[in-house]
């Protein structure tokens, strides 16, 4: 009975040293988890902007923008083009929105557009 208990503790403590570095593993995958790859995917946030002029001839809208998290940059103007069914007729300079921004084939897009009260 002697080395029982000290064998059943080794054990014990010894699958707890085992599982330490998995659940290490998963949280540093979890992590590190990969961005969504574009920016229409439900995880894929809400910025909000100014409408600084549309074309829509060219399907572009130039948005004044706060950051934006899911392209990792920061506050700035920049000119978008529209995909999907992002209606930029509706759309007039000074219009504050509501975007979700993405990057295709190199090229920033918006894939859907709200406009909020002014």
């Amino acid at each position: 009975m002697r080395t029982t208990l000290p064998l059943a503790a080794t054990a014990f403590t010894l699958l707890f040293m085992a599982a330490g570095p998995v659940a290490a593993q998963a949280e540093h995958d979890r992590h590190h988890a990969a961005p969504p790859a574009d920016a229409s995917t439900p995880a894929a946030s809400m910025a909000d902007g100014t409408v600084r002029r549309v074309n829509v001839s060219a399907g572009t809208v130039t948005i004044a923008h706060g950051p934006l998290t899911a392209l990792n940059m920061p506050a700035m103007t920049m000119t978008f083009k529209a995909k999907g069914t992002v209606a930029l007729g509706e759309l007039s300079t000074g219009d504050k929105i509501r975007f979700v921004a993405g990057k295709e084939a190199g090229t920033l897009v918006v894939t859907a557009i709200e406009k909020l009260p002014n």
